[in-house]
């Protein structure tokens, strides 16, 4: 779901390029929703992250200690870390602001995340299979 992110007399808008109606035949495009700023979830408001090539699954006690003391001090000294993928490093995400939008966007746009969704399970589900 492509989106921009707009402020418009000092309120924020996420800009949706389409939103899909649940009647599988129609889209509306340019769909503008209030948001608001929140702490980025994936960097704790940090503006950086491990980079995911090195720990993208975490990692064990065990497999720290096989890495040594020394990676374990570079680790955790931020050696590793890269910007933010998710705020770019802002430390900060919009999100839709559910009480300030009418409930008739919210549903298109509540729909076309879970459309979204499914279709991702599905192309991943089709990698896995060798598609």
């Amino acid at each position: 779901m492509k989106s921009t992110t707009q402020e418009i007399r000092g309120r924020l808008y996420v800009v949706f390029d389409e939103l899909f109606h649940p009647d599988g035949e129609s889209s509306s495009r340019g769909v503008k929703l209030l948001a608001k700023w929140v702490v980025c979830p994936r960097c704790d408001g940090n503006g950086a992250h491990t980079n995911p090539a090195i720990d993208g699954h975490g990692i064990t006690r065990e497999e720290m200690d096989e890495l040594g003391p020394e990676f374990e001090e570079d680790y955790f000294a931020g050696v590793y870390d890269v910007t933010c993928h998710e705020c770019k490093g802002r430390r900060v995400v919009p999100e839709i602001d559910r009480e300030e939008n009418p409930a008739d966007l919210l549903a298109l746009y509540d729909y076309t995340v879970e459309e979204d969704a499914a279709y991702a399970a599905m192309v991943a589900a089709e990698r896995r299979m060798g598609a």
